[in-house]
């Protein structure tokens, strides 16, 4: 994955009661949670999953692993694919070219272009953001004690 954050949840309810209910949740034929819903896998020690209703979606990967005191923990991953992270690179690319094409003819319009891409690019992280509240929502949601802890 790339562009990744980490994470630490402390959930108070079992291993499995976590995974079958994502696992319930993923697998629902209808939207479950704020009209979106989730697609992916989850295997016996954690999960991998993409919010959909969004191209631009990051996956949530995790497992559960034991901590310092022989604790189960689950430790988790937001960020990207490299596919995806391919996809963004190429349509900059065609924006760039776009860009220095232009240069030629319409110097003054470079800024504008400028601006647009900027604009572009924090709309994408403010919805990425979104995404992931949305997906820390529903795991409170789940688990009104589940304590997320940010991992540098």
């Amino acid at each position: 994955m790339f562009f990744k954050s980490r994470y630490i949840l402390e959930f108070s309810k079992p291993k499995r009661e976590v995974l079958e209910n994502i696992e319930k949740d993923i697998f629902l034929s209808f939207s479950n949670y704020f009209g979106k819903s989730f697609t992916g896998k989850v295997s016996e020690n954690g999960f991998k999953i993409k919010l959909l209703g969004g191209k631009d979606s990051p996956t949530f990967k995790g497992n559960f692993i034991l901590n310092k005191d022989n604790e189960e923990s689950f430790e988790l991953s937001v960020g990207f694919e490299y596919y995806e992270i391919l996809l963004y690179l190429i349509f900059l690319s065609f924006i760039l070219i776009f860009i220095i094409k232009s240069y030629d003819e319409n110097y003054y319009l470079i800024p504008i272009y400028l601006a647009v891409l900027g604009l572009i690019i924090s709309s994408r992280y403010f919805q990425i953001k979104k995404k992931k509240s949305l997906f820390f929502d529903y795991l409170k949601n789940f688990d009104k004690d589940c304590k997320i802890t940010y991992i540098k």
